[in-house]
């Protein structure tokens, strides 16, 4: 991405197929997943997640994402990144590896009713947070991407979505039928369940155990907590979609609004000062290593 942090231009998109085809270097999904300020919309997607009933129980049952967020965070990153930053055969196949991943996650929730982690709706409805999240990154935190931009992101969210395994059926074919679905499911399917009242609470933000950074003394984590813990709540609360705070009643006032807003702007200063070789995981540093020594390692033909 340029250092004004504006989106290339992109060739038209190829027609969306069936099956699951890997993306590529150039593609905005390349571009911005394995951003660092890519991380700053995971927290309001893993609201938007757990908000559906059955990622709520899976969650409250199986994962450690109060007791063990860095690990949670650690395990997430290279179960799922992987596959935009590999190889073409080897994206397919960590895509098909995370999907079976899922398989083991069912139980029975709060209410006795069964939950299963590939329940097509909820499954689908992960990665349908992605889409939101990626328009959103650049309109807040960057420059918001043009209409063909859109379109070729659009689709590029769709063949990363038949790569995971959700089913074409669950994956809406145009983004006007994408918003129709992303509210219908915030005002219809979403809940304020157990996991998304604690994700919103000050204690989720105020008592988080220290990282793993043996020099770090407690005392001063808690202390650092007063100001990080502020901007993660911040942070969480005003990139969540206006219409899931508005549905939900999750209190967010003008000014709060005028301090996000600085928030971004501070955000977007960093960001075009940073080394653009400093703007990515390691992970995907590694893999824009790899693609701009190896480029035909990246051509994939389904023949």
């Amino acid at each position: 991405m340029s250092a004004e942090t504006t989106l290339p231009e992109h060739p038209a998109a190829a027609a969306q197929a069936s099956s699951p085809q890997p993306l590529g270097p150039d593609s905005y999904m390349w571009r911005d997943f394995g951003s660092w300020r890519y991380l700053l919309m995971l927290p309001q997607a893993f609201v938007l997640q757990v908000a559906h009933p059955v990622i709520d129980a899976g969650v409250g049952e199986h994962s450690v994402y109060r007791t063990d967020p860095w690990g949670r965070a650690q395990r997430s990153t290279k179960m799922l990144w992987p596959v935009v930053y590999s190889r073409p055969d080897e994206a397919i196949r960590k895509g098909k590896v995370l999907r079976e991943l899922h398989r083991e996650i069912r139980g029975v929730d709060k209410n006795g009713k069964r939950y299963f982690a590939l329940d097509p709706e909820a499954y689908g409805w992960v990665h349908g947070t992605g889409y939101d999240a990626g328009i959103r990154l650049h309109e807040l935190f960057g420059t918001p991407p043009t209409p063909e931009q859109r379109k070729v992101m659009f689709q590029e969210w769709r063949q990363m979505g038949l790569l995971l395994g959700v089913r074409e059926q669950d994956l809406p074919a145009t983004e006007a039928e994408y918003r129709v679905y992303f509210e219908n499911m915030i005002t219809q399917r979403l809940e304020m369940g157990d996991v998304v009242k604690d994700l919103l609470s000050d204690s989720y933000y105020f008592d988080q155990p220290p990282p793993p950074i043996r020099w770090l003394p407690d005392v001063v984590w808690r202390l650092s907590l007063q100001v990080t813990g502020r901007i993660l709540r911040m942070n969480t609360y005003g990139s969540l979609p206006p219409l899931f705070r508005e549905h939900f009643n999750i209190p967010w006032t003008d000014k709060d609004e005028r301090r996000f807003r600085r928030w971004c702007r501070i955000c977007r200063v960093v960001h075009r000062l940073t080394p653009k070789r400093m703007r990515y995981i390691p992970l995907a540093r590694q893999a824009m290593r790899d693609a701009r020594h190896h480029p035909e390692a990246y051509t994939w033909s389904r023949a």
